[in-house]
Order: structure tokens, then sequence, then C-alpha cells
């Protein structure tokens, strides 16, 4: 292999971990991993998240190159693509907010000698975090969420594939695209990991601050989401 080949499989490699930790999908991946708090379990998330997230990257690609021929799009399609990922963005981090606002404020009844009564009681909402159904629909459905956020072409992937292709042909852009994959799958994996392992100590230390983080954390992504719809709109304008 050669040294620019091996150049270029690097920034293939380097493009695959910048767009992987943009925002949109660091808030994604970390709204899906709030109630595991389990690091690999996040993981698995995270990677679950990626597959359909790259797969999509990677229809992106064919069509640009074997359909249109080109790399370029009218900005409608990133236009299109941001309000996409706010509108779902958006639905993810009222969820994870609502759910730990229900789990701080939620009232259970308890028995307490001859009298009972009720008082607020932390209960964490959605699934047992100890009996997810961990099977091949629930796989299929996180990657659809990853996919989703692959909406607007990626722009600099497509840009640099072209710039590979006249002198290196399709094996090296294969090579390329393949890395950008993996270290697209391999970052995400690892921003999962690190969102579970965040939310386990959170509840670690109490029910009430585990929930008082998906709070915060979805307010903020929420914010995001907001933040992204009125870029997108803009766009349209």
């Amino acid at each position: 292999m050669s040294l620019t080949v091996a150049g270029a499989l690097t920034t293939a490699g380097v493009l695959g971990v910048t767009h992987a930790i943009e925002p949109d999908h660091v808030a994604g991946i970390s709204s899906l991993t709030s109630e595991y708090g389990d690091s690999r379990l996040s993981a698995l998330v995270g990677a679950c998240f990626s597959l359909g997230h790259v797969a999509l990257v990677v229809a992106w690609l064919a069509v640009a190159y074997a359909v249109l021929g080109q790399t370029e799009f009218p900005p409608v399609f990133d236009a299109v693509g941001t309000v996409g990922v706010g509108v779902v963005l958006g639905l993810l981090g009222a969820t994870m907010a609502l759910g730990g606002l229900r789990s701080v404020v939620r009232t259970d009844e308890h028995d307490h000698g001859d009298r009972s009564h009720s008082h607020p009681h932390i209960s964490l909402p959605g699934l047992d975090p100890a009996n997810h159904a961990h099977d091949t629909r629930a796989y299929l459905k996180t990657g659809l969420v990853g996919a989703l956020f692959t909406l607007s072409p990626p722009v600099s992937m497509m840009v640099f594939a072209a710039t590979l292709f006249p002198e290196y042909g399709v094996g090296v852009v294969g090579l390329a695209v393949l890395t950008y994959g993996v270290a697209i799958t391999a970052t995400m994996s690892a921003i999962g990991a690190g969102a579970g392992a965040v939310f386990g100590t959170a509840r670690q230390w109490s029910g009430r601050v585990h929930a008082g983080a998906k709070l915060v954390a979805g307010v903020a992504i929420a914010a995001l989401a907001g933040s992204l719809l009125v870029d997108g709109v803009a766009l349209l304008a």
C-alpha cells in the first residue's frame, strides 16, 4: 500500500470520526441510551444507530455516483434533511425530558402501618433495564433512527471520494468508504458507551439524580432540535 493511499484512508477515517461526533448524532444516541445505564448495552445501541446511518451514507454515495454522476445537490436537499433531523431529534428529546419529569413527580401509594398515603416517589418510566427485549426488531428500529439522521447528503465524503476516483479508481474509493463507515461505527459505539456510563453513574447515585439527568439532557436535546428546525426552515425560505 502506497503512502498516498494510506493517507487517503487515514483521511477517510478522520472524516468518519468528525461526522460521528456532530452534535445531533451525539444527542440522538444519548437520547436512546438514557434508560440502559450500562456502557456495554449502550455501546450496542450506538453501533446499531451507526449501521443504519452508514447504510444511508452508502446509499447517498451510490446514488450520487452510479445514478446521477455528481457530488453536489441543490440546497433544498440539505434543508429538508436538517428539518427532518430536527423533527426526529425533537421527538426524542421531548420523550426523554417528559420521561425524566414523570420519574421525578410520579406519586405512588404506599402502606405505612395502619394507614396509607401518597407522596412523590421515584419510578423510572418505560422499559425495565433488567428486562430489555434485545431482539432483531429493536436493533432494526435503532438502525432506522440512525438512518433518519442521514437525510442530508454527506457532502464532505462525496467530495473526498470524487477526488480519489480519477487517480485510484473504484477499489480505493471502496476502501475509503469502508474505512469511513468503520470509523463512524467505532466512534458512535464509544459515544453510546460514554452516555450509558454517565446515566448509569447517575442511577447509582439515586433514582432522582438519574431522572434529573434525563430531564436536563432531554431539554438540551429538544433545544438543539429547535435550532436545527430554525436553520432548516431558513434554508427552505
